[in-house]
């Protein structure tokens, strides 16, 4: 039960990596033990032996991927503090989450970068790749230059879906100084068409909607028009997975939970320890992301497969499609007490 020379049981070695992991500050853990009759447990002993972490940290970051090919990859960094060197400045923690063959979400990957350049997204996704990740059809992300860059430079051939939310964001800040009454108009207007079920009406909308957007801001008018084809890659797949596929919420959420790690810690006394309590975050979600699915392993089948091509619409269903579009901006248009330019 004891190692040679140490004073500490095996056991509370086991339970204090658990309350570091779980976002228990190393000083919490010092009173903890000292509730418990262990009254030489420091704060560095126990970070310590949270370092022996570092292997099992090391072997997630390098497994191999062949196994797990992955329909979809979502993409994001997350910012926090580090000393590095004599200083401490903000770092950004990068990481990729796939839905496996087995219709399951896995993390693929976690570094530490200083920016997020083109260079730094494109040495952490050619690692993914070096070490076997294949089959990604899509990959959904912010519209970070340098991160889209790299997508395409890796994954030529795979499709690229922005994320809704960031772009209603992106929208927000282009409409700076406009009324809220226009700004609320023109992120309804990216909801009705990204949410519309048919793909052809959800172009009609956005095509409608274009002219009234840039009549309220001509910056926001073009990140609108430029948007369109990355907003609406999602419809060019399965519609049962269209919810997933719309946001990055399924990095946003990975996000917080390190972030409510971080938050007790508040700046990390190197890059090895922020790399340390991230990957430790991320291999106790993934171990709760194997008891649960997010789509059957029949329906991610359907995620690798080619995407039927759909027959254009004719004249008469162009028409349709146009008038019911008008209609839907009209209303939202209208709904905000604004007036259609």
């Amino acid at each position: 039960m004891l190692a040679r020379w140490s004073r500490v049981d095996t056991s509370v070695a086991a339970i204090v990596q658990e309350m570091y992991v779980c976002g228990v500050s190393t000083r919490k853990v010092e009173r903890v033990a000292s509730r418990l009759g262990i009254s030489s447990l420091s704060s560095s002993e126990v970070s310590s032996l949270c370092s022996d972490l570092d292997a099992e940290v090391a072997e997630f970051r390098r497994r191999d991927l062949s196994g797990t090919p992955c329909c979809y990859l979502w993409l994001d960094a997350t910012y926090m503090s580090c000393r590095v060197g004599s200083s401490v400045v903000s770092q950004g923690v990068v990481t990729a989450i796939g839905l496996g063959a087995d219709g399951r979400k896995h993390f693929l990957g976690c570094d530490v970068v200083d920016t997020e350049s083109e260079d730094s997204w494109a040495a952490f996704l050619g690692g993914l790749r070096e070490r076997g990740l294949a089959g990604v059809r899509l990959v959904v992300s912010d519209s970070h230059a340098g991160l889209v860059a790299a997508v395409s430079r890796l994954f030529q051939g795979c499709a690229w879906q922005r994320c809704v939310t960031h772009l209603q964001r992106n929208l927000q800040s282009a409409c700076s100084g406009r009324p809220e009454d226009s700004k609320a108009a023109v992120r309804d207007l990216v909801h009705a068409a990204v949410y519309q079920d048919d793909p052809d009406l959800a172009r009609c909308v956005w095509a409608e909607a274009a002219p009234w957007v840039a009549s309220v801001s001509a910056r926001a008018g073009e990140v609108f028009e430029q948007a369109e084809d990355s907003a609406l890659a999602f419809t060019a797949f399965p519609r049962a997975h269209w919810a997933k596929l719309r946001t990055n919420n399924v990095q946003e959420r990975a996000n917080r939970e390190i972030k409510r790690r971080y938050r007790v810690v508040q700046s990390f006394p190197s890059r090895e320890s922020m790399l340390r309590l991230t990957c430790a975050s991320l291999m106790e979600t993934e171990g709760q992301w194997s008891q649960q699915r997010v789509f059957s392993e029949a329906s991610a089948a359907e995620g690798f497969a080619e995407p039927a091509g759909r027959p254009a619409p004719t004249e008469g269903r162009r028409r349709a499609l146009g008038r019911r579009a008008r209609e839907i901006v009209d209303e939202i248009v209208e709904r905000r007490g604004l007036k259609k330019e």
